[in-house]
């Protein structure tokens, strides 16, 4: 049986069932069951701003039928984290970070909330990436270590310090070659001028993909745009992608 959510748009806050991480949730006007949706998880960056990230991407999706998902990690830079109100974690899992460690945590969490995607709302087994800024640290933390889970990547002026990535111990899974990651940045985004240490950081990640055989690397910048989430362009990319 068919079925169509009301306000399928709206961002909503859940927990995954088998592991403590939440999400916010947005589910594409017209979604219904028995069809295949593709996904798109939103990191955001070291401000936290997770509702209003969530937000931007439900209401620039327009005709595009993707799944937002913005998890809520702990890995996207920044200090005393867990003093920041965006999150709603019990000290029960705050203890369970600490002790397991940050990128743990993340990475089991987007793979249980993808789980349940797939299982409840039909989305596709691999997911594209996005996220600003220090979201970097996290994306480049995934593709890295799990790049099998990916379909495609858009970093936006990312952060890339070599957290959460051990170089002994990237990924040599084939979906590596030529997994499609590019890497935006505004033109008028003085955070990601040449010389930067932004861009530096940049520049050490398109170094660091070529040295372990990701293939399929790319800069991209968009004229006009400055230091932003760049959503259009974003979902764009991925809607290309999901048409090859």
């Amino acid at each position: 049986m068919w079925s169509t959510l009301v306000q399928a748009s709206e961002p909503q806050l859940k927990t995954a069932s088998t592991h403590p991480i939440q999400y916010y949730l947005s589910l594409p006007d017209g979604w219904v069951t028995g069809k295949r949706w593709p996904v798109v998880v939103v990191i955001d960056s070291a401000d936290r701003e997770f509702l209003p990230a969530a937000t931007a991407f439900a209401q620039a999706r327009a005709a595009r039928r993707f799944i937002f998902v913005t998890p809520l990690v702990v890995t996207n830079g920044g200090a005393r984290y867990r003093d920041v109100p965006a999150y709603h974690y019990s000290d029960k899992v705050w203890n369970q970070i600490q002790n397991s460690g940050p990128f743990k945590f993340d990475m089991d969490g987007i793979t249980a909330i993808m789980r349940d995607v797939v299982k409840e709302y039909g989305g596709e087994d691999k997911y594209f990436i996005t996220g600003l800024e220090a979201a970097g640290h996290t994306i480049y933390g995934i593709l890295f270590n799990h790049p099998e889970l990916v379909r495609g990547a858009a970093p936006v002026c990312p952060n890339y310090l070599g957290r959460w990535v051990d170089e002994k111990q990237i990924s040599s899974a084939p979906e590596r070659i030529k997994l499609p990651i590019r890497n935006f940045i505004g033109e008028k985004d003085s955070l990601c001028r040449p010389g930067s240490p932004i861009f530096t950081q940049i520049e050490n990640v398109m170094s660091l993909t070529g040295k372990y055989g990701y293939m399929n690397v790319e800069i991209v910048r968009i004229m006009g745009k400055g230091h932003e989430r760049l959503v259009d362009e974003v979902l764009a990319y991925f809607l290309s992608l999901q048409q090859q």
